[in-house]
């Protein structure tokens, strides 16, 4: 006989089930009123047949078992106890008579029990016992509950940043990789399999646009509390090879010491933000009538090539000879022709790695990479003959003539400094343009 029914005991799920077995009625009422008050729920078992049945029903915080009982004893019944999946689990406790013998001790602990009371029952012994193992099934179920709900809320995370079309790449205190969603191995050419235990530099080296490494101080405390951004300048460089602009944030993971136990990247391609971002610098950096660089445009060029030094450079400062007449006579219109057409003359004339750009009106200006004056010189001599060529206007077979004077410097002679070496461009071309204009001058005397 069970003291409730299987039906009321599987409505008492949150409260703890005691299964107390003993063959004399007598015993159990009495180990009832004893344990009235513990909270928890008493399912009795006269027999081991009995308690075996009850559990493969239900499950038990505790399993009182009284040892001496006919037809099985409480030896064997704790043997087939812990065969059970359900009650395997489950601190069993004998109640005998003889727990002062040590081989009958021995023997309860090698079928499974943890305990020993002995009879008759001392209730503050029983008791005291019966609260501790209660409250470690209580701890035990807690701790499976938050364990659960971790698992659950991490379900919920895995499904939503596999979801998510931003890469998300976890590292652990060593700045190894130790996760990646699907959009990160898309993004970055890794698979997961292949990327987790590689160094962050390795899976997701970050460099500058124009190639310096970007990785260091990716997690800085310093800012934002380890929270950094990048423009989309930022390029990361794929399993393949392949540059791929990025946007990205990084910060620290931290245990609840404050210590750093690892971090977190957020990245997302940037391609189309950074093709938008390049037309625009490209319409803000571009002469609108000859499509040669503008002024700022040539100077940020410039810049960045007497940065590097790799080898001289040689800038070619000119304006066009005899335009003014061109534009009085023939009006602005056709000046705008002639200007679009000098300005296709003297980009062909120039290498790949030359900088052509209109100056301002009719001054335009070719940086070169030069070993000495003599390669500037040769290149002038080609400029001016290109230039000079006639150019036909109107509509009538009418021919113009204009010529360029252009002074050079070199950047070796500048002091590699992009102020002295305009500055000294200028000079040159001054007197280039003071000695024409003194054997025009012979001449026409």
């Amino acid at each position: 006989m069970t003291d409730i029914s299987l039906e009321e005991l599987g409505k008492a799920d949150e409260r703890p089930r005691i299964l107390i077995v003993d063959d004399i009625p007598s015993n159990l009422l009495a180990m009832k009123i004893l344990l009235r008050d513990v909270g928890a729920d008493l399912v009795v078992a006269h027999s081991g047949n009995e308690a075996l049945s009850l559990a493969l029903d239900m499950q038990f915080a505790l399993i009182l078992l009284d040892v001496q009982m006919p037809e099985m004893d409480g030896f064997e019944v704790a043997s087939y106890l812990k065969d059970n999946p359900l009650s395997a689990e489950t601190p069993i406790v004998f109640l005998t008579a003889s727990n002062a013998d040590e081989i009958n001790q021995i023997h309860g602990y090698m079928s499974g029990a943890i305990d020993f009371i002995p009879k008759p029952v001392n209730e503050t012994i029983l008791i005291s016992k019966v609260l501790i193992f209660l409250e470690l099934h209580q701890n035990k179920n807690r701790l499976v509950s938050a364990l659960r709900e971790v698992h659950r809320q991490r379900q919920i995370l895995q499904a939503t940043f596999d979801a998510v079309g931003d890469g998300v790449i976890a590292t652990d205190r060593g700045n190894r990789v130790s996760w990646m969603n699907p959009s990160a191995q898309r993004i970055t050419e890794w698979l997961a399999d292949s990327g987790c235990g590689q160094d962050l530099d390795e899976v997701f080296p970050l460099l500058s646009a124009d190639g310096m490494p970007m990785n260091e101080g990716l997690f800085d405390p310093s800012q934002n509390g380890g929270l950094r951004t990048d423009e989309p300048q930022t390029m990361l460089r794929t399993k393949a090879g392949a540059l791929l602009p990025v946007t990205r944030s990084a910060s620290l993971v931290r245990d609840t010491e404050g210590e750093m136990i690892g971090g977190v990247i957020v990245f997302q391609d940037a391609s189309d933000a950074y093709a938008r971002q390049l037309a625009l610098i490209g319409e803000a950096e571009t002469d609108p009538l000859t499509g040669l660089l503008n002024r700022a445009g040539f100077n940020k060029r410039c810049q960045v090539l007497l940065a590097e030094q790799k080898c001289d450079l040689a800038l070619l400062f000119g304006d066009l000879d005899l335009f003014k007449p061109i534009n009085d006579a023939y009006g602005h219109a056709t000046g705008d022709v002639v200007l679009k057409v000098i300005a296709s003359r003297l980009n062909d004339c120039v290498r790949t790695e030359d900088i052509v750009a209109r100056w301002a009106g009719d001054e335009f200006a070719v940086l070169m990479v030069c070993n000495d004056r003599s390669d500037a010189e040769q290149m002038a001599r080609r400029l001016i003959e290109a230039v000079r060529q006639p150019i036909a206007v109107g509509d009538h077979g009418e021919e113009v003539v204009v010529g360029i004077s252009l002074g050079i410097a070199l950047a070796s002679e500048s002091s590699w400094n992009q102020t002295e070496l305009l500055a000294s461009a200028d000079r040159m071309l001054y007197a280039q343009k003071t000695r024409r204009d003194r054997l025009a001058s012979r001449i026409r005397g």
